[in-house]
């Protein structure tokens, strides 16, 4: 009919659709501080310091790397936020200001142990890079406290603390590594080869090697602790 438009009966196309870009960095972005900082620690929980890099960081999170940038200025800073977040993580519930000094040391100590070696990956972070935020100092805090309420003046409790912490990071280390404990029969056999007229004390004591760390780690933070206390009741520090 006159006046009439014909209509195309063929559908048309919507255009296609353009691949959406990598989220670029922005003021905009999602990310968070926390979030950045525990998926790296995850990541190095699970493959290493030498994976970390922003660049893989950034594919972690599904983002443009120099997102990452936005929340967290340089790697520098990252692993201090990491060594931040390992020390967080210590449980200082654990410590009853009720019960006697010694118990309050082990228990600090026990729970410094338990943290580290649950991210013991990120163990030599937290050997060069010292607790410096308010987060990661709250666990240092708590023993020099505990010194302190023990009697042992302010220079000595820090030193105190240091030597304490210094002990739990050895066992740390040492179990980090992965190295087996010594089984009864390789002791035994190492205790033939060695000759006992020139390793007497070695000789007699190799018996024990397998109780470490438990038994051992628990002796020497003990022992440091009482000998600690007995300074501060003397008054010879």
């Amino acid at each position: 009919m006159p006046g009439t438009r014909k209509t195309d009966p063929t559908p048309r196309r919507k255009p296609a659709s353009r691949p959406r870009r990598k989220r670029r960095a922005g003021p905009d972005s999602p990310l968070t501080r926390e979030q950045i900082v525990s998926t790296a620690l995850k990541l190095v929980d699970r493959e290493g310091l030498r994976a970390l890099s922003m660049r893989r960081l950034g594919a972690e999170l599904g983002v443009d790397p120099m997102a990452v940038y936005y929340h967290v200025p340089n790697k520098q800073a990252l692993l201090g936020a990491i060594v931040e977040a390992v020390m967080a993580s210590i449980d200082l519930s654990v410590d009853d200001p009720a019960n006697p000094p010694e118990e309050r040391i082990m228990s600090a100590a026990q729970a410094y142990r338990d943290a580290l070696l649950a991210h013991a990956n990120a163990l030599p972070i937290l050997l060069s890079h010292g607790p410096s935020t308010p987060a990661a100092l709250r666990p240092v805090e708590l023993l020099i406290g505990i010194l302190r309420d023990a009697g042992l003046p302010p220079a000595q409790a820090l030193a105190g603390m240091n030597a304490i912490a210094a002990a739990v990071r050895g066992v740390a280390g040492m179990l980090s590594t992965g190295a087996k404990l010594p089984a009864r029969e390789e002791i035994e056999a190492l205790e033939r080869s060695v000759p006992p007229n020139e390793f007497p004390h070695l000789h007699e004591a190799m018996p024990y090697a397998c109780e470490f760390p438990d038994r051992g780690f628990e002796f020497g933070i003990r022992a440091l602790a009482r000998g600690l206390l007995a300074e501060a009741k003397c008054g010879c520090l």
